[in-house]
């Protein structure tokens, strides 16, 4: 374990924001920055994600096609308004769907992942090139690229400075990165208790629209443009869904009776026959209603954090933000 200062004022600070397994989230006074501090080790970090340790894990990852897809058509219906082809690198890949969406759109594309897991489902799963290694210069022949992508990363990355001068030593001429992250750097603390974890350790930094900014201007980018969604309906609507969620559910548990009768007859009464086509029934009432809830709820926090999220007020609550800068 470590301690930082601020990544942008090299100031000491000491106002703890945050708490949350054993770590500190603390606030810079003058940019607002939040960082962890004291911090595991970069080495530390690395086994974190490679042991498939990390808050979300990779079956989580592989098993979500829909709500991921669905939300890499809305990232690419943003990065196709400023290019249409070219390569593309995604840094923190994941299960490769974002990918394998910009492929479809005839994107060049190009994976990096912590993960093995995941790295080796992008690699061999979906056949695209994935490389389970930190973001290094001569990745993949030591190729440019038009567009380097990533989304809920850079509140991972141990140096985002320099992993920004990495990403801009990368990109072609006029090259774009194209990102999405929160921007609890500028949300009021009255709104955290709507924020169910900030997955510390997973999380190292949370950045300000202005932070966002400077890290840009410092790394060799001209700022283009904000996309910014409120998330807040999302996470109001998710703890509704979540406390009727269990009165939904159908076949919770075994009716007491057929816990304790005692059936004397043999399986082949008719009483045994009726109870064994009732579970059945009941169980794949209770599987496709999996299905349904899952996918409707998919589609609805799709719809409340992209579509709603992006016409309510947003000042001072939680967003996600999708940033776009050009190389300078």
């Amino acid at each position: 374990m470590e301690k930082i200062n601020c990544i942008f004022c090299n100031k000491t600070n000491d106002h703890v924001i945050i708490q949350e397994n054993g770590y500190n989230g603390i606030r810079c006074s003058q940019c607002g920055l939040i960082y962890v501090s004291p911090r595991p080790t970069f080495e530390e970090i690395v086994n974190l994600y490679g042991h498939n340790m990390a808050h979300t894990s990779a079956k989580s990852h592989i098993s979500s096609p829909f709500p991921k897809r669905l939300h890499a058509k809305h990232t690419l219906g943003i990065i196709r308004k400023f290019i249409k082809r070219g390569t593309m690198l995604e840094i923190g890949a994941g299960a490769g769907y974002f990918l394998d969406e910009a492929r479809k759109v005839t994107f060049e594309v190009y994976g990096i992942e912590l993960n093995s897991i995941l790295a080796d489902f992008v690699s061999n799963k979906l056949g695209i090139p994935c490389k389970e290694s930190p973001l290094e210069t001569s990745l993949f022949g030591e190729k440019k690229y038009d567009v380097i992508y990533h989304c809920d990363v850079i509140s991972h990355f141990y140096d985002p400075i320099k992993e920004f001068c990495k990403i801009n030593s990368i990109l072609n001429t006029k090259g774009l990165v194209v990102f999405e992250t929160g921007n609890f750097g500028d949300v009021e603390e009255k709104y955290y208790k709507h924020i169910k974890k900030f997955q510390y350790p997973d999380h190292l930094f949370f950045f300000s629209e202005k932070n966002l900014i400077e890290l840009l201007d410092k790394t060799g980018f001209e700022f283009i443009g904000i996309y910014r969604y409120s998330i807040l309906p999302q996470l109001i609507i998710r703890k509704f869904l979540k406390n009727i969620s269990s009165l939904l559910k159908p076949g919770a548990q075994t009716h007491k009776e057929d816990k304790t009768h005692n059936f004397k007859n043999s399986s082949l009464s008719p009483r045994s026959i009726s109870l064994s086509l009732y579970q059945f029934i009941r169980k794949a009432y209770s599987y496709l209603f999996n299905i349904t809830y899952k996918y409707s709820y998919h589609c609805l926090s799709y719809f409340m954090r992209y579509k709603m999220g992006y016409m309510v007020p947003k000042k001072g609550r939680p967003q996600t933000v999708i940033v776009v800068a050009r190389k300078k």
